[in-house]
């Protein structure tokens, strides 16, 4: 997925400063609330190649999203079984 294309989605860019983190740079990263207790969150952009942002969450460690239609095609399921068709923006 490229930057774009999260924006687009309106996930939120986070960014953390050299102060905040004290690693030696700033850097950023995307994230987006769905349902009551699913959150979306990007690597950071320290790993990104390419355009290509990865996209996880903390609560199904096991999803790994690269492209937008897989994003859209998650998101339909989540709807029908998870969220009750409520979406938090």
């Amino acid at each position: 997925m490229t930057e774009k294309e999260l924006i687009k989605l309106k996930f939120k860019k986070i960014i953390i400063t050299d102060e905040e983190s004290n690693n030696g740079y700033n850097f950023h990263f995307y994230q987006k609330q769905y349902c009551k207790d699913l959150t979306f969150s990007t690597t950071d952009s320290i790993e990104v190649e390419n355009d290509v942002w990865k996209i996880s969450t903390w609560e199904i460690p096991a999803i790994s999203i690269v492209k937008k239609s897989d994003y859209n095609a998650f998101i339909k399921i989540l709807d029908i079984i998870i969220c009750d068709n409520i979406n938090i923006e």
